[in-house]
């Protein structure tokens, strides 16, 4: 086997490992500090895989093979991306702090494995049928725990002791469910999963492949549970796009396309209508009507007002990667009338991954980051119809980048996005 090859048969296991196991391993004290635990998890199988793929890769230049990797323009885009994070990093008044980041371990050293993760499995890899069903059986066994513990039951121990699902932002600050922890990243990872899965059951021409949709509906149940908006939003989102661009007869998505445009027109028409004095919708009836408050979107609004006036302190090249944490100075108090006690919170992300990059790598790298996006995109849409797996990863990616509006991207679920990314790339003709 060349080198090359070997190199390749590495990174397949790193991507099985990742899809597989690592939503499902939670460390040794359940949820008090599974971010940790996820960041080591994360962080050790991609060094081990980034050393290995290195070795291979050298000692085939050594032994004179050839290979070479063609750049797409979302290559590029992340390129540059990563390049002014990394000049953020060097020139950030908070030194080494961007090293690991000041909030939950989303400073620089997460970004450059992320990227080199987007490189290794794009240049290495390509979609397979293997990797859906793998994500199945995680998605699966993520549901099965987070569909037990709804009853009540600390299944698994993931709760401190003497707590279940119901002390929910009770006995503890947040929601947390599933084995990802948080409910907001548990319902980040279900929203690129479902679509996936979804979309190969639909368009496939295996019947076994229609068993992908019982996982797929799994993701959705607890997406439900989860009761973060983010989730319901990436998900409708995801399907009112998806519905007129994937059936492969012009005829079918013209009438597809009117048929989501009666669906949006007639939704719009209830949000602006919608009555009461509380909740999501009554939230997004009130911004319609032009009245936007802090506390709409379980207060994401005061935080994001507070973040934009921080842009203009550093504009071009943000605080430094991770900094957010360090400059955002919102805390919250909150009195839980079941203990009788106040807890109170400090804000520690922007809760919309995009005003995240703003801030913490300023208008260059956010634009690389947007870029990148739209070629991506744009290859997406043009191609949609070259395969099962190619169109089922846009449709998740897609779903994954609208929750990111609302999402805090920590590295708990971020690296399923960017294996997703790099396989929907593909493999760019390194030939051995």
């Amino acid at each position: 086997m060349k080198y090359l090859e070997k190199a390749r048969w590495i990174t397949d296991k790193y991507v099985l490992l990742m899809l597989g196991l690592y939503p499902l391993f939670w460390g040794n004290d359940g949820y008090n500090n599974i971010t940790k635990s996820k960041f080591l998890f994360f962080a050790i199988a991609t060094a081990v895989w980034l050393a290995d793929i290195f070795v291979m890769l050298g000692i085939g230049a050594v032994k004179k093979e050839k290979y070479g990797l063609k750049l797409r323009p979302a290559h590029w885009a992340m390129a540059a991306f990563f390049a002014v994070s990394a000049a953020s990093a060097i020139v950030s008044p908070f030194g080494g702090t961007c090293l690991m980041g000041a909030g939950r371990y989303d400073g620089f050293l997460t970004m450059a494995l992320l990227g080199a993760v987007f490189f290794g499995v794009s240049a290495l890899t390509e979609p397979k049928k293997l990797y859906v069903w793998v994500l199945a059986f995680s998605t699966t066994v993520c549901c099965v725990v987070s569909l037990v513990q709804v009853t009540g039951v600390n299944f698994l121990g993931l709760y401190p002791d003497g707590t279940c699902f119901f002390d929910n932002y009770i006995a503890f600050n947040g929601a947390f469910l599933g084995t990802l922890g948080n409910a907001g990243i548990t319902s980040a990872f279900l929203c690129l999963a479902a679509p996936v899965l979804a979309v190969t059951a639909i368009r496939s021409h295996s019947r076994r492949d229609r068993l992908l949709l019982i996982p797929a509906a799994m993701d959705v149940t607890v997406i439900a549970f989860c009761g973060v908006d983010a989730g319901y939003v990436a998900l409708a989102v995801c399907v009112l796009v998806c519905v007129p661009l994937l059936p492969e007869t012009k005829k079918i998505r013209r009438a597809a396309l009117w048929a989501v445009l009666a669906v949006v027109v007639a939704g719009l028409t209830a949000v602006w209508f919608w009555p009461g004095d509380s909740g999501t919708l009554w939230e997004a009836s009130r911004i319609l009507h032009g009245d936007v408050r802090d506390e709409f979107g379980s207060h994401r609004i005061q935080i994001w007002r507070q973040a934009v006036t921080l842009v203009p302190e550093r504009p071009l090249l943000g605080g430094g990667p991770g900094t957010v944490s360090a400059r955002l100075n919102i805390v919250w108090s909150r009195f839980i009338e079941q203990t009788g006690i106040t807890r109170t919170t400090r804000v520690d992300n922007t809760h919309n991954v995009y005003l995240g990059y703003l801030l913490n790598v300023g208008i260059l790298g956010l634009s690389a980051y947007i870029a990148a996006m739209a070629c991506s995109l744009t290859t997406w849409f043009k191609r949609r119809f070259d395969g099962v797996l190619f169109t089922a990863l846009g449709a998740g990616l897609f779903s994954y980048f609208v929750q990111d509006f609302f999402g805090i991207g920590l590295v708990i679920s971020s690296p399923f996005l960017w294996i997703v990314w790099g396989l929907l790339e593909g493999r760019d003709k390194l030939a051995g």
